[in-house]
């Protein structure tokens, strides 16, 4: 038995404010990506993938290339009313065990998210399931592992998007899930 994955989900049962502070924490990992992606690179991918023994696998080493490649973009923002729309997703989520982006009724996420927080041009959303620390969640998005086209990775490091919304959620088959929906502008 991990007592990590345990401990987390007891921490949301009883509303320490646990979850709030690890969706804060998700974003200022991703905020520190995107305005400092060299520097991301040594204080954060670098150890994450020597500790996982990573280092071989092809989606990390593009990772690694393509923020040496990366021009800093302005940090994210969190704006409430993608909380709102992020948390409602990771509720009917974690509630259903379902994953994905549309929700258990079928509605797909881009009609969700502009409908429940009216935002405006592009938006994109990221879900992530399993993880029990911020730098397991913010990770596992950049990596990207199996995702020929890094849709997870490019949402994070899109100078479009100024807005974000993060929730984190207890999930019924996966213990927990991150959402993450941004926008351009409202």
């Amino acid at each position: 038995m991990r007592l990590i994955p345990l401990m987390f989900c007891l921490l949301f049962v009883t509303g320490t404010g646990q979850a709030q502070d690890q969706e804060q924490e998700v974003l200022n990992l991703l905020n520190e990506v995107r305005t400092n992606p060299k520097r991301f690179i040594k204080t954060r991918v670098t150890p994450y993938l020597e500790s996982k023994s990573l280092t071989g696998n092809r989606f990390a080493k593009s990772l690694i290339q393509d923020l040496n490649k990366a021009k800093p973009v302005r940090a994210l923002q969190s704006s409430p009313a993608l909380v709102d729309a992020a948390r409602f997703h990771a509720k009917d989520m974690g509630t259903t065990g379902s994953t994905g982006h549309e929700s258990s009724d079928g509605t797909p996420f881009h009609i969700r998210v502009r409908n429940q927080s009216k935002a405006g041009g592009m938006i994109a959303e990221n879900c992530a399931y399993g993880q029990t620390s911020a730098l397991e969640i913010v990770m596992e998005l950049l990596i990207d592992d199996g995702i020929e086209s890094l849709g997870h990775r490019k949402n994070i490091l899109e100078p479009k998007y100024q807005w974000i919304g993060i929730a984190i959620e207890l999930h019924k088959t996966y213990r927990t899930n991150c959402v993450m929906d941004f926008a351009e502008r409202f």
